[in-house]
């Protein structure tokens, strides 16, 4: 009963018929919804295949496309699949079958991690889902994505299969697919949100808590926060406008780009209608804009997200400096990565992760083991979080915010 009476407001209907309402709330009328705040549930056009688009949300519900991003997936059985926007952000991969995945795009100033669903079509309500995916990107320099690995991942423990096996999509088709996405309510002038792990079991998406929260506007990290253990967060006193969320802990790494709305601008809009619907006054309809009530995002599991991570870093090569006595004065010598980081402090004369292997992705006898699945590659970055302090507490209480925080 009670969503029969909220599509009535939303849509303008009463029992006269349709109702009139102030030109202030057709032209930026919003509604409320509760689904993923991201596009993470896909039902192929084609099978074996995945298509879709790289975006960076702007303001009013507006995207930017993202040319030339490379989107990597991972299975679990660590499989690697590439694929590489073109100049409208639009990709395909192949290879891709039903299944959960760690899925990761990457561009130069942008970033994006998530848990990907790729459902079967015989699967009962798959014609509920999208047969496509947008991707919603942060923009932040990986650089920074790659600090925070570093920082505050723990080492890797397995948490188990994640599956879609036993998914109900009749149930949960609302809550993980939506249109408008990538736009999320102030709530009591901050910002709520949710974390789930990858898979469902029924209609149930199981939390994602304990994990450190990032909050990122303009490519900088404002705030963290320690999400619950039921995977809830809550960064107070944010303001309208666009910013990232980066989620990294034992139960996965995600992150995603969105627009916050202000809430005096979504509660005005529904009591307008309300009001409206009392005066039983033919006119027109209108369409509605929607916006979450607060950030969700189910994870990318790990070792699947390291692996989405590294598997594009290996791609670029490697930089290293020598000296002449590089033997003798190790120190001295500087060799760095990718994105211009000294990672000499392991081993100044050669890898990081051990002789002739890679930093990232394995390969060699060192770097964690051979190129190729899993406890091999994703040890690289994980890896290289032993060389920080020891006294470093991951759970650190967050500094006072900077702007846009009030």
């Amino acid at each position: 009963m009670k969503r029969f009476i909220a599509l009535l407001t939303c849509c303008g209907f009463v029992a006269g018929g349709l109702i009139a309402v102030p030109a202030s709330a057709q032209s930026g009328a919003i509604a409320i919804t509760d689904h993923l705040t991201v596009s993470q549930w896909v039902n192929p056009e084609t099978p074996g295949e995945l298509s879709g688009q790289v975006v960076l949300p702007a303001a009013d519900g507006s995207v930017a496309a993202i040319s030339d991003a490379t989107v990597v997936m991972t299975n679990q059985d660590g499989e690697v699949f590439r694929g590489i926007a073109d100049e409208a952000g639009q990709f395909v991969i192949e290879g891709i079958h039903p299944g959960v995945y760690g899925l990761t795009a990457r561009a130069k100033g942008i970033f994006a991690c998530c848990a990907m669903h790729v459902v079967d079509a015989s699967m009962a309500s798959a014609d509920k889902l999208p047969q496509q995916v947008q991707v919603a990107a942060a923009a932040i320099d990986y650089t920074v994505v790659k600090t925070s690995i570093l920082r505050y991942l723990p080492p890797y423990q397995d948490e188990g299969f994640y599956s879609i096996d036993n998914a109900n999509l009749a149930g949960l088709s609302e809550r993980v697919a939506g249109e408008n996405l990538f736009r999320v309510s102030q709530s009591e002038g901050g910002l709520r949100g949710r974390l789930h792990i990858a898979g469902a079991h029924g209609e149930t998406l199981g939390a994602a808590g304990l994990l450190n929260v990032f909050l990122i506007h303009q490519g900088e990290v404002v705030e963290r926060v320690l999400s619950q253990r039921d995977g809830t967060f809550v960064f107070e006193n944010v303001i309208p406008g666009e910013y990232s969320i980066l989620a990294l802990g034992q139960a996965g790494l995600g992150m995603a780009g969105f627009e916050l709305i202000d809430e005096s601008v979504v509660n005005q809009v529904v009591t307008t209608n309300r009001e409206a619907a009392g005066r039983h006054t033919l006119t027109s309809m209108y369409t509605d804009q929607s916006c979450c009530r607060e950030f969700a995002m189910q994870v990318a599991p790990l070792p699947q997200a390291m692996e989405c991570c590294e598997a594009e870093i290996f791609q670029e090569p490697l930089v290293v400096e020598e000296c002449d006595d590089c033997i003798e004065e190790c120190d001295t010598c500087e060799a760095v990565d990718e994105c211009g980081n000294p990672i000499c402090e392991a081993d100044p004369c050669g890898s990081p992760c051990g002789c002739a292997g890679f930093p990232t992705a394995g390969g060699g006898g060192g770097g964690g083991g051979g190129g190729g699945g899993f406890g091999a590659g994703w040890l690289g970055l994980a890896g290289l979080a032993g060389l920080i302090d020891p006294d470093d507490d991951p759970i650190i209480v967050p500094p006072d915010p900077i702007s846009p925080v009030r």
